[in-house]
């Protein structure tokens, strides 16, 4: 089954692997951050599936070939990917060092002339670290480890400039980790002097998963290539992650959701779009230009990065003066409700047809079933609680089947409610 691709992302994102787990590794550190990501092990298939996925791993087998059949194999998919307009984003080494990691690094580089690559196999969270240039297994120099065994490469020593430099032409330059930890200026500092130095081929000290992100974003300031294990591709992943929206809808005018919605406002990266109720129940056209309105501001404040809050009103006021004037015109409640609703909810459809959104938050019982019913919903698969007494689910049906939803009663929480159901959302996703 192909799956729609992240709709800002253009053309997709290539991969190397050597072997089929490593492969597997980083193929997730990617689809955790939102990320439609597949793995092939045959560069044929780029042309058919490109267009369905944004992260393409391609896994290579090369890790117990000779280094040349590796050099070879390796260079014939970086020509797949540029054949198929696939950008190479990261090439993925195992974190003890077995396999051909500089014949495949020589690869890339021939076939690129990329301006450089920043190595670092450190995984923190597996014990594996580089100080000193040196690989550490649980404290341990990998030489003396029994790693060592599967890897002759490592006869050299744990020094990973030293075990790549065995299968590159050139000397590979080496970052110590208080340059990494001084912050990215820094270190693209450092970096540069390595490659005003002619080295193309840098390792990186990285001891932490900070190490590693400050790394992730020296290579992405310099335009170079990233080459590690899992855990560089995690701090690297991030770079090209879908970012997390979320969009509120609020038909309620409760004291208790005003406040919450306020509060949010204050607290967090949010834009409050709210609609002119003037004149809607006398015009069709009046209800159309402030549903595209709305859709023009939540767009803008999307494009700034922001979350969005579509409020039916600030004040009950608002609401109750339109009610009078409906009554003039012998409408009744329930349908001065509805049109006013109809106006979020077309809104809030149109931007989430338009853009990826991570979930939706429902604020008021009415509003919930309306905007549900625009959205074409036909059920929704209970998950948890969110927060106590508010529920978040699955939406199925229509085109948004899959994405959370968290529903809420206008008069209920405290003032920070709405905060937490936001922030939760932002995090989980």
């Amino acid at each position: 089954m192909l799956f729609l691709r992240v709709k800002e992302m253009a053309d997709p994102l290539g991969v190397i692997a050597d072997d089929f787990t490593g492969a597997c590794d980083v193929a997730v550190q990617f689809r955790k951050r939102g990320l439609e990501t597949v793995i092939l092990a045959r560069t044929d298939l780029l042309e058919n599936i490109q267009e369905s996925f944004d992260i393409i791993v391609v896994d290579t087998e090369t890790r117990n070939l000779t280094p040349k059949e590796a050099y070879e194999k390796v260079r014939n998919v970086v020509k797949a990917f540029t054949k198929n307009r696939t950008k190479l984003v990261y090439k993925k080494i195992d974190s003890t060092l077995r396999g051909n990691v500089g014949a495949e690094i020589q690869a890339i580089i021939d076939e690129t002339g990329i301006n450089g690559i920043i190595v670092s196999p450190a995984f923190p969270k597996q014990q594996r670290i580089v100080i000193d240039g040196r690989l550490l297994i649980n404290g341990v120099p990998i030489e003396k480890t029994e790693y060592s065994r599967d890897s002759p490469a490592l006869t050299c020593g744990s020094r990973v400039a030293a075990v790549i430099e065995k299968q590159l032409k050139m000397k590979v330059g080496e970052i110590h980790l208080s340059y990494v930890r001084k912050g990215v200026d820094s270190l693209v500092d450092a970096i540069q002097k390595q490659i005003d130095m002619g080295r193309k081929v840098m390792v990186a000290d990285a001891e932490l998963d900070s190490d590693l992100k400050m790394i992730s974003e020296a290579s992405a300031s310099l335009g170079l290539l990233p080459c590690g294990s899992a855990g560089l591709a995690g701090a690297v992943a991030s770079h090209f992650a879908a970012p997390s929206r979320i969009i509120v809808v609020s038909g309620s005018v409760n004291n208790v959701s005003l406040k919450q919605i306020e509060t949010a406002a204050k607290e967090l990266d949010v834009k409050i779009v709210e609609p002119s109720l003037s004149g809607i129940l006398k015009s069709q056209e009046r209800v159309d230009e402030e549903v595209g309105m709305l859709v023009e501001e939540a767009e803008k404040a999307l494009a700034e990065g922001k979350d969005v809050i579509f409020r039916l009103a600030s004040s009950e006021e608002i609401i109750l003066k339109i009610r009078r004037e409906g009554r003039k015109l012998g409408m009744g409640k329930m349908q001065v409700a509805d049109l006013i609703l109809s106006i979020l909810s077309r809104a809030a459809k149109t931007v989430l047809d338009r853009h990826k959104i991570s979930g939706l938050v429902l604020v008021g019982g009415d509003t919930a079933v309306r905007v549900m019913k625009e959205l074409g919903v036909e059920a929704v698969r209970s998950d948890s609680e969110l927060l106590p007494g508010v529920p978040i689910s699955r939406i199925i049906g229509g085109t948004l089947s899959g994405m959370r939803i968290v529903t809420k009663a206008g008069g209920f929480g405290n003032p920070y409610t709405l905060v937490k159901i936001i922030k939760s959302l932002k995090e989980s996703s």
